[in-house]
């Protein structure tokens, strides 16, 4: 049964929202848009608003639209594979920038602007930004689902090519 996944696009005048954050498995801080699992009885809305607030301290403003989902299939030295359903919603948000992370996971919050974004995020080992790329960029339809594999090796993570599943215009 996949893990589902919730993500943030908010935007801000040329700026997207952006969080450091550091789990276990990353060696040093990592830049991501705001994001967390789905608990036991939440909606997706409810996730997501329950993230953004958690480590942003921004609320939702609107109802989010779906801009991406992605299926991660992961594998770890033989351990079998784990999938991941991660669905990104554009959304509005409001308030002021106070992590509050329960995790202690989420260590700052900013706005950054688009393309500096884009490349603190090709820069995560894990994650493929390529679909968040075409869908601001307007190459993709809201909604356009992909999928790729991760692997773990003992240097890092390991991404297998992006697949285009549906719902996109080139």
């Amino acid at each position: 049964m996949p893990i589902d996944i919730v993500a943030a696009v908010v935007r801000r005048d040329g700026e997207l929202l952006l969080v450091e954050a550091q789990s276990p498995l990353d060696p040093e801080p990592v830049w991501t848009l705001p994001a967390g699992k789905v608990e036991g009885g939440e909606t997706l809305v409810a996730a997501l608003g329950r993230e953004l607030a958690e480590e942003t301290g921004l609320s939702l403003i609107a109802e989010p639209s779906k801009a991406f989902e992605v299926e991660v299939t992961a594998e770890d030295d033989g351990a079998g594979a784990q999938r991941w359903v991660a669905v990104t919603f554009e959304v509005g948000a409001a308030g002021e920038l106070r992590p509050a992370d329960p995790d202690g996971l989420i260590l700052s919050a900013c706005w950054v602007p688009v393309e500096e974004a884009l490349a603190r995020l090709a820069g995560v080992q894990w994650y493929e930004c390529e679909p968040l790329r075409r869908y601001l960029s307007g190459a993709a339809l809201p909604g356009a689902r992909y999928r790729y594999r991760v692997g773990r090796t003992a240097s890092g993570f390991v991404r297998g090519p992006l697949e285009q599943v549906a719902t996109d215009r080139t």
